[in-house]
């Protein structure tokens, strides 16, 4: 299972279901599919990158063993809508919920009773419940087998929530003899920890896990991991790194083992080196890690500062020196989010080699932050859940129209999977080139399906906006607070820096471009500030503001360049808008 959000429980009202007698209770777990032209996957594609989820796997290793219990995972095999059952139980997330209400009404025309849980139903139980016969909100470990005596005796409740969260010690293993093996890349899945030490604002973990981060026994999981054949395994984490010395004595148990696996971590992983490196050495190839964001800002407004942008080279570099192939997720449409954002990013991924990078829209999600706050903002465009799939815009950004953001999505989903960009991203001395490509080539089938896109016109000039320009003279530069610098380089470089960068955000609703400076300015620089800032000119841009808040050194040539040009101007209304400028007020 996955994340929650808030609810309403009646506990006093029950339902009344019947069910063949006689004979055993039968009970059908279903996983539904996504039924979508663009996102749904082929079987092909399955299985060559998908591995098993543990969700119903879980369950059905908690159901009694005197009741015959099966799993449907549609993605990749029919449901059976006749099939003689006494109980069907259903998941999935967000973009789920309309298949699976379509489920459980073709299910209840038969008179059979439905249960549903899941990060959606967990999310909205009253909006669940108008489907299904009862929801169960959150972990269902500690409910299950309640759940089931109610059903036995013909009484169902319409709402299960566990007074507490499951302890992670005594987890029978998941009954992944149940599942369609063959379809998947590997059913081998395994879970060691459970939630995130993280609390990001758009992530459905946390507020379905709880504000927890639960970790099994290690002696529990490598039972668990030596149980399984073939030499891969999938640990299905949201963060196995969460705990730094639970995960030490996990990968240095893993290490014997002569396993190789593949799980999803934070990059706070990357700085920790003796950590990194027992990872590899227990047999990590590869690591889903959660970009995000190429903004400080974004990452702050979403609480996941703790992302480091200005490490981020460093850290794609320690993962492909401890030879591990990075899967990372990337989010368009953050409040910061200018029409330059998919092109900067796909550049980032090419130059990083991230050989699966995974783009994704922003999406609130119900009972997420983001959610709660879009909605009290009037952001929502509409509650269509089977839009919420990470690959549709649903909400108003603030930077952006809808339309600028879906036609660059599609843009870079085309263009990242382009045989130019697999190249670039593929081809370097890491190991297993043909698992890089092959997973590449899964990948490129997906985004051939995406529908038609277009880099944002402004996106080159946004490149060139964010930028930094060298400094050619540093004598004659004055200090922001007026004092001249005659001292030597080494004195200046204490004061100032040499470069002047460019960090530039273009707000298409207002037309405005917004370039913040930061450094130092001389003759020359303001020269090719001001050459670049005139080519920014056009007729999607009307107004331009120069923000000097952070220039830290400047030199009167410099200064004067800028406002023979115009570029001082301190009055509104003006074409051009200079703020905190030095020695005037702001």
């Amino acid at each position: 299972m996955t994340p929650r959000a808030g609810f309403v429980i009646v506990p006093s009202h029950r339902v009344f279901v019947s069910f063949s007698g006689g004979s055993n209770l039968k009970i059908r777990l279903i996983d539904p599919a996504y039924d979508d032209p663009f996102i749904a996957h082929s079987p092909k594609v399955i299985k060559t990158i998908w591995f098993a989820r543990l969700t119903l796997t879980t369950l059905a290793a908690l159901t009694p063993s005197h009741i015959d219990v099966k799993i449907t995972d549609e993605n990749v095999e029919p449901i059976d809508f006749e099939e003689d059952v006494d109980l069907v139980g259903l998941t999935g997330m967000v973009m789920h919920a309309p298949r699976a209400y379509e489920i459980a009404r073709r299910f209840r025309q038969r008179g059979v009773p439905v249960v549903m849980g899941g990060p959606h139903a967990s999310s909205l139980p009253s909006e669940a419940k108008a489907h299904v016969d009862a929801v169960v909100i959150g972990e269902a470990e500690n409910i299950w087998k309640g759940l089931i005596e109610d059903l036995e005796k013909g009484r169902l409740k319409p709402f299960y929530k566990a007074d507490a969260y499951c302890t992670m010690k005594g987890i029978p293993p998941p009954r992944i003899d149940l599942l369609c093996k063959d379809a998947y890349m590997t059913v081998n899945c395994v879970q060691t920890t459970r939630g995130c030490p993280h609390q990001c604002d758009f992530c459905h973990v946390t507020h379905f896990f709880g504000k927890t981060y639960r970790c099994r026994p290690v002696e529990e999981v490598i039972e668990e991991v030596e149980r399984l054949d073939g030499e891969f395994i999938v640990f299905v984490d949201d963060n196995i790194a969460g705990n730094p010395p639970y995960a030490k004595e996990l990968f240095t148990r893993l290490k014997p083992l002569k396993k190789k696996w593949a799980s999803q971590a934070s990059l706070t992983l990357t700085r920790n080196p003796e950590l990194l490196r027992l990872a590899a050495e227990s047999g990590c190839v590869s690591l889903f890690v959660g970009v995000e964001s190429l903004s400080s800002e974004n990452l702050k407004e979403v609480h996941k500062s703790f992302n480091q942008v200005d490490r981020y080279e460093e850290a794609m570099r320690s993962l492909h020196d401890h030879d591990i192939m990075i899967l990372a997720g990337f989010i368009f449409g953050l409040d910061h989010d200018d029409e330059g954002v998919f092109e900067r990013t796909l550049r980032f991924c090419e130059k990083n080699r991230i050989e699966l990078p995974s783009f994704f829209i922003l999406t609130p999600l119900p009972g997420t932050p983001l959610f709660q706050r879009m909605e009290s903002e009037g952001r929502l465009l509409h509650k269509d859940w089977s839009k919420y799939n990470g690959a549709t815009v649903v909400f108003r950004p603030k930077l952006m129209t809808e339309e600028t953001l879906q036609q660059g999505f599609n843009w870079v989903c085309k263009e990242g999977y382009s045989w130019r960009s697999i190249l670039r991203r593929v081809f370097h001395p890491q190991q297993r080139f043909f698992t890089r490509l092959l997973s590449n080539l899964a990948y490129r089938s997906i985004a051939e399906k995406t529908p038609e896109g277009q880099v944002p016109g402004l996106s080159k000039m946004l490149q060139r906006m964010n930028d930094t320009i060298p400094l050619q003279n540093t004598r004659d530069l004055i200090q922001a607070v007026g004092v001249k610098i005659a001292e030597k380089r080494l004195q200046i470089e204490q004061k100032a820096a040499d470069t002047l960068k460019l960090y530039s955000v273009y707000n298409e609703r207002l037309k405005t471009l917004v370039v913040r400076l930061e450094g130092s300015i001389d003759r020359e620089g303001a020269k090719e500030l001001v050459k670049r800032l005139k080519k920014s000119l056009s007729s999607r841009i009307e107004r331009v503001i120069l923000d000097f808040k952070d220039v830290g050194a400047f030199s009167s040539e410099a200064m004067g360049v800028l406002s023979r040009k115009g570029f001082l101007q301190t009055e509104e209304g003006e074409p051009w808008l200079a703020i905190n400028v030095p020695g005037k007020n702001s």
